[in-house]
């Protein structure tokens, strides 16, 4: 299922329903846990490859040991996606393994214009490799050579014998070449043989030292002379692979400086990088900062690809860059063109587990889009460093990532990096001082060791869905809502270093967003709660497991203070009511506060009744049961990543304030919309129900918290004959539900568990 819209003029950025997009925006802000589900989503990985991702645990020891002699173990290296790739019309997410800042972020912004003037356009040659056998001890070398293009048929026979299996796949030795080269008076002339070997998908480097060795005996006696080196060469200059794109000039336009005068400028950096070696290896460099990191993701040898290049660079006997820029027109068109042997089968790529899954998630399909691949990434990379260069300067774009830097050189834990990153920002003083300072301050109470013990109590509180009114009550209209069949449990164990807040766990569809940031909330929640019920001195630890997604409209914040209430009062010995109370109320709008600022109480509510409820802030407050005459079935589908509420109901009351009487009407229709639809519920009229809560989402998208992926999702439950469908919560991402007949409600499910997320069902109860 697609999750994003696209305009006219991003025709690109259309895919087939065989392509996962690269444009994935704001990927760098989300937590890690809601990067891997998108993967998992997205190519449908395993939880063990996941976890293999997740963990650095891909390539395990047991593997090392037939990788290399006296292994001891395995060394890790940060493993990231560059994105926004368009290459030959298809979309690339390429896999990078590299230790320095800013990498993959420049090659992912480089893509993401690049990608504004069509993206890259690739041209590969075919694969061939070159071996090479030297003779030497020749009286003659130029007679040794004719003697060998005269033999060239049986030389090559007995090249292939070594490899008779890559001459089944068409591969092989298929032509040789002769080079005589002068080894001064110590050594003399010696004649250099060069086997030509089409290696196919592999990379080929034992495949064509093994072709030399089996045709150097034959040279031999063919020659009278001695063969010694036989081996391949990694001048892999056969087997060349370009990449270029062209951009208009505005596409190059930054704030301070115009398209024309950009595109300018990087050609005279090009053109610097042409005739001086000093500029000739840090702009190579950069180019290989790139490839090399997508070439050891995808267990490339990094190593020959960059050896190869560096000589290729030299090939005119003074060492240049690998790119050309030139205008063309109104347009700035960079191209580059080195030798890249890769392989798409064998080698490092069999033996790796973790580079199998990677090689999913690129979307390549061969050793020739690989390559291309490679060659766009570091044409990609050498763009984004002049583009830098000669406009705001490089280490502009290195300081977030040099603060995680400088804070993890001091020791800061991983998952506070981000925290004293932003605080060293933000100070302006990103230096190591700075950054043992504030972990200091951030370290002034201890935190709590983890210890898992018998739980003598937990409480279940259920999460909920909105069915009708978001935004609108909180001008206060009325809204419905519905309690779930899926929450979240709270558990209370003895503790002797208690009170203590254990971190909570969550479904890892979508991690927690800014988790951090909801961690401190939650423990902030856990102290009102402990001091609300004078519990500051007990000994225990509180432990949260939940089924409910953050950030989804599900009312994860109203369950999880719900659950904690109840949770203290049962430890207490006081038995939680199992209905709505008005004073449990008040203290769950009190947790809730600290999550959500100023809460309607609608989610706190439904909770607590767990029941089909009508609901209006007030004063006076309603809080109602809707009586139902039979039972209703719904589902709800996780879309995407959910936005804030507060930003989403400030948003609309902009909006509002900008446009007061067009706003207010739609607030009003879906106000009389929610009165419809508690008559329709009470009546049990499903199908009525069906066509406003489908009617409440076009009022929603009028509103302008609807977004393309929650459009299209409502569209698509409408296709699979649903009732009626909707956003739920506040919008700017997370869920739909729908309604459905009871009959085929896990029909349904099972059906569209392969477009969503997650899908989970709920029922609205007959009431007495």
């Amino acid at each position: 299922m697609k999750t994003e819209k696209r305009s006219p003029g991003e025709q690109q950025d259309l895919i087939t329903k065989h392509q996962i997009t690269s444009r994935v925006p704001g990927f760098y802000r989300l937590p890690v846990e809601q990067r891997l589900a998108f993967l998992a989503r997205s190519f449908n990985l395993s939880e063990r490859e996941v976890s293999d991702l997740r963990n650095g645990d891909a390539l395990r020891v047991e593997h090392a040991v037939n990788l290399v002699e006296n292994a001891v173990g395995v060394f890790g290296l940060p493993l990231g996606l560059g994105l926004n790739f368009f290459i030959d019309g298809r979309e690339h997410i390429i896999p990078m393994a590299i230790e320095e800042a800013s990498i993959i972020a420049a090659a992912s912004r480089a893509a993401l214009i690049i990608r504004s003037g069509g993206g890259f356009h690739t041209k590969v040659d075919p694969p061939v490799m070159i071996g090479q056998i030297q003779v030497l001890d020749l009286d003659d070398p130029r007679q040794a050579a004719k003697l060998v293009f005269e033999s060239k048929k049986e030389i090559i026979d007995q090249a292939n014998i070594s490899h008779p299996r890559m001459i089944i796949r068409g591969g092989g030795v298929f032509d040789l070449e002769t080079r005589i080269i002068d080894g001064g008076e110590s050594i003399g002339e010696m004649l250099l043989i060069h086997l030509l070997f089409d290696v196919k998908e592999a990379m080929g480097a034992n495949a064509v030292s093994g072709a030399c060795e089996s045709a150097a005996p034959f040279i031999e006696k063919l020659t009278g002379g001695r063969t010694n080196l036989r081996i391949l060469s990694n001048l892999a200059d056969k087997r060349l692979a370009r990449a270029e794109f062209s951009l208009p000039f505005d596409k190059l336009t930054t704030k301070k400086v115009k398209g024309e005068k950009v595109a300018q400028f990087i050609i005279e950096a090009d053109c610097l990088a042409k005739n001086d070696p000093y500029r000739a290896a840090t702009h190579n460099k950069g180019i290989f900062n790139g490839l090399c990191a997508a070439a050891l993701a995808l267990g490339q040898d990094w190593r020959a690809i960059e050896a190869g290049g560096h000589a290729y660079a030299s090939r005119e006997g003074k060492y240049r860059g690998l790119t050309t820029y030139s205008i063309d027109g109104d347009r700035l068109k960079g191209q580059i063109e080195l030798p890249l042997q890769v392989g798409w089968v064998g080698g490092a790529i069999k033996s790796h587990p973790g580079v199998r899954t990677l090689q999913k998630i690129s979307g390549i399909e061969n050793a020739n889009q690989l390559a291309g691949v490679l060659a766009a990434v570091g044409l990609g990379q050498n763009f984004a460093a002049l583009h830098a260069l000669c406009t705001d300067g490089i280490q502009r774009g290195h300081m977030a990532l040099h603060a995680r830097s400088v804070a993890l050189s001091v020791g800061v834990p991983a998952d506070e990096v981000e925290d004293v990153a932003y605080e060293m920002i933000r100070q302006g003083e990103i230096k190591v001082a700075a950054a043992e300072e504030i972990y200091q301050k951030m370290q002034s109470s201890p935190k709590p060791r983890r210890k898992k013990e018998q739980l003598p109590v937990e409480v279940f509180a259920p999460g909920k869905v909105v069915l009708f009114g978001e935004h609108a009550t909180v001008y206060n209209y009325p809204g419905i809502t519905a309690a779930l069949n899926i929450g979240m449990k709270v558990r209370i164990s003895h503790d002797p270093d208690g009170p203590r807040f254990l971190k909570p766990h969550y479904k890892q569809v979508f991690a927690v967003e800014g988790s951090d940031l909801d961690v401190r909330r939650f423990t902030k929640a856990v102290d009102v709660a402990l001091a609300s019920h004078d519990l500051q001195q007990e000994p225990i630890a509180i432990e949260v497991e939940s089924d409910l997604v953050p950030g989804m409209g599900l009312g994860s914040s109203a369950t999880f203070s719900a659950a904690l209430c109840k949770a203290l009062s049962k430890y207490k010995g006081e038995e939680p009511p199992e209905r709505f109370d008005i004073e449990l109320f008040e203290r769950v709008q009190e947790l809730e506060s600290i999550f959500h600022g100023h809460p309607s109480g609608m989610d706190a509510a439904t909770v607590l009744s767990n029941t089909v409820i009508w609901f209006r802030k007030g004063p006076p407050r309603e809080i109602l049961p809707i009586r139902m005459s039979h039972y209703m079935t719904g589902i709800v589908c996780l879309v995407e990543p959910g936005a804030s509420t507060l930003e989403v109901v400030q948003k609309v009351k902009n909006r509002r304030r900008r446009n007061p009487e067009r706003i207010d009407e739609i607030l009003q229709e879906i106000g009389s919309l929610t009165v419809d639809a508690g008559i329709a519920l009470g009546t049990g009229d499903s199908k009525e129900l069906g066509r406003l809560m489908f009617k409440n989402h076009e009022l929603l998208a009028r509103l302008g918290v609807s977004t393309p992926a929650l459009d299209e999702a409502v569209e698509c439950l409408l296709d699979y004959g649903v009732l009626g469908a909707k956003l739920t919560g506040s919008g700017g991402g997370g869920a739909v539900i729908a309604l459905v007949e009871p009959h085929l409600q896990y029909e349904l499910m099972e059906k569209l568990s392969e477009e969503f997320a997650m899908v989970s069902p709920f029922a609205l109860g007959a009431s007495a």
